[in-house]
């Protein structure tokens, strides 16, 4: 499945209301935007590239940025978090496991629910330590 048939899948679930909104994951060199935030950032016009460009979020390992979008009459939530410099070398799907596990950490303070996350980007299983408990909707 192509990131552009997962956009679909997400569509729909945020459409329906099964979800709430996504973790998403950023490089401070994928520019243009890659993955779910690439196709996500087309669907809300943009909004992601404009706050990279107004550099209030680069990507840089361990930063994250909280940005709620209003869609349909309601406002969906979204995580984005950096993961730092990835070598031209190494592939998009290297392990994100730490960082995964501050995500996850950084949803329990925002006290953020009905979430999901994508396996193309963040290299997950759906049985992931912590993701079944905090309802993540695993997206494939």
């Amino acid at each position: 499945m192509g990131y552009s048939d997962l956009v679909l899948k997400v569509d729909q679930a945020l459409a329906d209301k099964q979800i709430s909104g996504m973790l998403l994951l950023c490089f401070e060199n994928d520019r243009p935007l890659q993955g779910t935030l690439a196709e996500l950032d087309w669907r809300f016009n943009g909004h992601f590239s404009k706050l990279i460009k107004k550099q209030l979020f680069t990507g840089a390992k361990g930063e994250t940025l909280y940005a709620p979008l209003r869609w349909n009459d309601r406002t969906l939530h979204f995580l984005v978090v950096g993961g730092g410099f990835l070598a031209s070398d190494s592939k998009r799907k290297s392990s994100a496991s730490a960082l995964f596990e501050s995500a996850l950490k950084k949803l329990d303070e925002l006290k953020l629910s009905g979430m999901a996350v994508s396996t193309q980007d963040w290299n997950i299983i759906e049985n992931h330590s912590g993701a079944k408990e905090r309802g993540l909707c695993v997206v494939h």
